[in-house]
């Protein structure tokens, strides 16, 4: 509980973001040894101005984040701190993950995820791709993951709780507001078998600001992005170029070049996203979705081998993966070869590649 507080309590400091939040209790090992850390310490490791927003905190924040454990009671949230074991690996990985995770639903969240966005304005074009290429992972037990906007968004959730899936719906507003209105009942259902998150505090109203930091939550939690349909200016677009930053997968269906819902779909071909056009191609790459591999297998992993899948988004030389693991895991070699084992990668001329 401490710990969570302590969390809350950066979480609401001013002039502290996620990734420096992140990068000091990586440091300090937890968020509460961050706030007894001394000022000198702080400096020589992060700076004077860091040092002093930490040190110099309002007394405020502290009482902030124990009114945001009683509205969690409240609301039967659960409050999920970065350091928490069951903090999503996968979400954990990315430069800037959210301090804290409110939860309602099902929890912890399965990590065999699939993140499906696109347009709020689909054409039947789009419904059909998610009632077939989505529903079929959905079949497979993958957890759905997506925005619960309009569109398709909606009916990606709904698909996945028609299949018995689990489904993880990340909000761009606090976890007390269901936004958009509409879709209070599937709301209501995603709780009941899977799960709603977001990293705002309570009451947050939904703005031009959350949304954006709501995409990279979306890419961050999965392994890979499906985009299904999306104009060339569009959220979708936005969530997928985050998930290539982050070196998660960039999935696609080819769309007619007549149709501007779909025109950013052939851009993001043409920019390197993968084409999909029968769920066999989705099954080529993800691991979990081929038959030899449980839908379980990256939560069973140990937490070095999940990283080890992360780092392998393209194919890379043994050298080049002893070199970013050697430091923290001597035994690498021996790591290689069980995710072979398992089936997650392949090897050929000592390059490495996921399993493919």
């Amino acid at each position: 509980m401490e710990e969570l507080i302590a969390t809350l309590e950066l979480y609401f400091t001013k002039g502290l973001g996620p990734a420096t939040i992140k990068k000091l209790i990586e440091k300090y090992s937890s968020s509460k040894a961050v706030l007894e850390t001394d000022y000198d310490t702080l400096k020589n490791d992060f700076g004077e101005s860091i040092a002093k927003i930490v040190t110099q905190r309002e007394a405020s924040c502290r009482i902030l984040a124990e009114k945001e454990l009683e509205k969690a009671d409240k609301f039967d949230v659960k409050l999920v701190p970065l350091s928490s074991q069951d903090y999503p690996f996968l979400l954990k990985s990315i430069p800037d993950p959210p301090p804290v995770l409110y939860v309602k639903g099902i929890f912890p969240i399965p990590e065999n995820t699939l993140a499906v966005v696109g347009s709020r304005k689909h054409s039947s074009y789009g419904s059909y791709v998610v009632n077939t290429l989505v529903r079929e992972a959905a079949k497979s037990k993958v957890n759905i993951v997506s925005g619960m906007a309009l569109g398709i968004d909606t009916l990606a959730h709904k698909v996945a709780l028609e299949e018995g899936s689990f489904t993880t719906a990340v909000l761009g507003n606090g976890i007390d507001i269901i936004y958009p209105s509409e879709n209070k009942k599937l709301f209501e259902k995603i709780v009941e078998s899977g799960c709603v998150i977001s990293e705002f505090p309570f009451g947050t109203k939904p703005s031009a600001y959350t949304f954006p930091q709501r995409n990279r939550v979306i890419a961050g939690l999965s392994y890979g992005v499906f985009v299904v349909e999306a104009p060339k200016k569009s959220g979708s677009l936005i969530t997928a170029n985050i998930a290539n930053d982050y070196g998660r997968l960039v999935f696609t269906v080819p769309a007619n070049i007549n149709m501007h819902s779909a025109q950013g779909n052939n851009a993001l071909i043409k920019d390197g996203a993968i084409a999909i056009t029968t769920f066999e191609d989705l099954q080529e790459y993800i691991p979990f979705l081929k038959s030899s591999v449980s839908t379980n297998s990256l939560s069973d992993l140990e937490p070095i081998e999940k990283e080890i899948l992360v780092f392998l988004n393209t194919k890379r030389h043994y050298d080049e993966i002893v070199s970013q693991f050697y430091d923290k895991y001597p035994d690498i070699e021996n790591v290689l070869f069980t995710l072979e084992l398992k089936g997650l990668i392949q090897s050929n001329n000592l390059f490495y590649y996921r399993v493919a």
